[in-house]
């Protein structure tokens, strides 16, 4: 199963399995493990992680190449919308906890959580740009935590950072040394919200979503989706099936 849900102590626990590649099927799962999670009157917090080497190495591309027709290629890419969406709207507070590399639409899954403890050697690595698309909550949220420049730099060149790096950028709240530490983490920060009121802990949610959320998202997802349509997007897409490196002209 791609994705992993249980509920235990409060915590409602979503692991995305190896390597958390994000195709229709695993965002479907997701989206459903959100929707269950909410309605648990067992669970209060959420925690999502993923297994093995990765957190997520983002939106499945082999699944992008593989594509018919435009709008199925478009198709893939709404759904990946719908599913930030669904995780930005989500009523409980989410913690993140990225326990290996994050590329591309899985390091955009970090700006959908409340509170992110990542490995201290994690990589997160927006390379949209690389493959003909966008990282549309790097564009719009990004800014807003790193300044204008600095996002740009990670966007434009797809490059990465470390998540020790990203601590000290302000995207992410701890750092740890090993996966064990994670969940460790994540409990005792789950136990330091649920030692306030609930009322209280509802609306800092609400404001802080307030924060992330605006027009400008649907315009940069809309663009997003416009470029998973375009030649170059499913050429490159191709080419990361066959494992080459695609090659453009200015």
């Amino acid at each position: 199963m791609p994705v992993k849900l249980e509920v235990e102590d409060r915590i409602a626990w979503i692991r995305l399995d190896y390597p958390g590649a994000l195709n229709r099927k695993t965002m479907k799962m997701l989206v459903e493990a959100i929707d269950s999670s909410e309605s648990n009157e067992r669970a209060k917090i959420i925690a999502m992680t993923g297994s093995g080497k990765f957190f997520s190495v983002g939106i499945d591309l082999k699944e992008l190449a593989g594509s018919s027709s435009p709008d199925e290629a478009m198709g893939l890419f709404k759904s990946l919308v719908e599913t930030f969406n669904r995780l930005l709207h989500v009523s409980k507070p989410l913690i993140i906890l990225v326990n290996g590399d994050a590329f591309g639409g899985g390091a955009e899954l970090i700006w959908t959580g409340d509170i992110v403890v990542s490995l201290k050697d994690a990589r997160l690595v927006w390379a949209e740009a690389k493959w003909g698309l966008i990282p549309p909550l790097l564009t719009i949220i990004g800014p807003y935590y790193l300044g204008p420049a600095r996002a740009s730099l990670l966007a434009m060149t797809s490059s990465g950072i470390t998540g020790k790096e990203a601590k000290e950028l302000g995207i992410v709240s701890e750092i740890v040394d090993s996966v064990e530490e994670l969940e460790e983490k994540a409990i005792e920060i789950s136990r330091r919200i649920m030692a306030n009121s609930p009322q209280a802990v509802a609306s800092i949610k609400k404001l802080l979503t307030l924060s992330k959320i605006s027009q400008l998202i649907e315009a940069s997802s809309r663009e997003l989706i416009r470029l998973s349509a375009s030649q170059e997007a499913l050429e490159a897409a191709r080419m990361f099936r066959e494992k080459r490196e695609p090659a453009y002209k200015w």
